[in-house]
């Protein structure tokens, strides 16, 4: 299967559905008097572009294909659970680029510097604003979705214990910074309570509970989530320093330069020489882009050995999803589905974006 071309499907139709859902939230011109309509207009213009800005939507494709294992046929309806995750993932970000203090998001303006206008208080403000209220039209939308009522249910249970678990990850992302003894144990563990819950676990488990799928099946899936989430991120954290800026759309020196505690960096000091340990901590955490120190870091991450260790250790994740995922063709589920699911394992610890 060319699970690339088939995410890529799964984006063209995802985001047509959420184009038309945008159209019509803006055409509701929520707002008491002009001011306040206005100031609605423009964050919801913002919220649409931000959405529809261009992007793998891996979480829309997960609940796609585990809606799929248990049917046959497609229900349209399936879109709405697509779509909800793809509204709360955006308000996820807003907020998640306000506390890494980003200022690129899919090449372009993150949502707490297009609000800025100068007043840094302001523009944190409606990033964090606006984000809740993606979150809240996820949940929304998911809601309205046409499925037997209980399984709705019990996927908005899911899908809002999956948002707040994803919280205690985020608090977890910044409290390890603050943190004078950290391990690779706390890397994976962040890894685990974020990227996997939000990224892989969360839609999974929506599509499947909404599918109805058995509780084994639902079980495979949530430890696939585990393995195939910190895999995912491992790779995530490569290109957040060694991407190319062009097609991840973000600054391949933010992590870097505004010191995000990755295994890269753990490794590194570990592993690295006095010189390549020196030639990190100049620039790590610096929040100063000087290319030519950046360029020794990179140079120091790569020497050192550690680039080759994390990229093992996201392979190593990858093969163990893929070893769990192949546990449900011991089921009568569909197939392009289990295969989808299989081989994206792979594709994730060898992308580019």
């Amino acid at each position: 299967m060319d699970v690339k071309q088939k995410l890529k499907e799964i984006a063209l139709l995802t985001d047509q559905k959420l184009e038309k859902y945008w159209d019509e939230e803006i055409s509701l011109n929520f707002g008491f008097n002009q001011n306040q309509k206005d100031l609605v207009k423009k964050m919801l213009l913002h919220a649409k572009d931000h959405n529809l800005r261009n992007a793998k939507r891996l979480r829309a494709a997960f609940v796609y294909y585990a809606y799929l294992l248990g049917n046959k046929e497609f229900n349209e309806e399936i879109f709405k659970a697509m779509m909800a995750v793809e509204l709360a993932h955006t308000g996820l970000l807003m907020q998640d680029d306000v506390m890494d203090q980003d200022e690129l998001r899919r090449g372009k303006e993150t949502t707490h510097v297009y609000f800025s206008q100068g007043d840094k208080h302001f523009g944190e403000s409606m990033a964090y604003n606006l984000g809740d209220g993606l979150i809240c039209l996820g949940f929304e939308m998911l809601l309205k979705a046409n499925f037997e009522q209980e399984a709705i249910k019990n996927a908005s249970i899911k899908f809002i214990r999956g948002i707040t678990n994803t919280t205690f990850g985020q608090s977890f992302d910044v409290g390890l910074e603050k943190m004078e003894n950290w391990s690779e144990e706390d890397v994976v563990t962040l890894h685990k309570s974020k990227t996997a819950i939000y990224t892989y676990e969360n839609p999974l488990l929506i599509g499947g509970i909404i599918a109805q799928l058995k509780p084994e099946v639902l079980e495979i899936l949530s430890k696939y989530s585990m393995d195939g989430g910190v895999a995912f991120q491992l790779q995530d954290d490569i290109l957040g320093i060694f991407g190319d800026s062009e097609k991840t759309g973000k600054s391949d020196n933010s992590d870097l330069i505004h010191g995000k505690r990755t295994l890269l960096i753990l490794k590194a000091l570990e592993m690295g020489s006095k010189e390549q340990v020196k030639a990190i901590k100049d620039v790590w955490g610096k929040g100063v882009d000087d290319k030519a120190f950046v360029d020794l870091a990179k140079k120091a991450i790569i020497d050192s050995g550690s680039w080759e260790y994390s990229k093992n250790l996201a392979k190593e994740y990858a093969l163990k999803s893929v070893e769990t995922a192949k546990k449900l063709y011991n089921f009568d589920l569909n197939r392009e589905a289990i295969e989808f699911i299989v081989e994206l394992a792979h594709y994730m610890v060898n992308r580019e974006v």
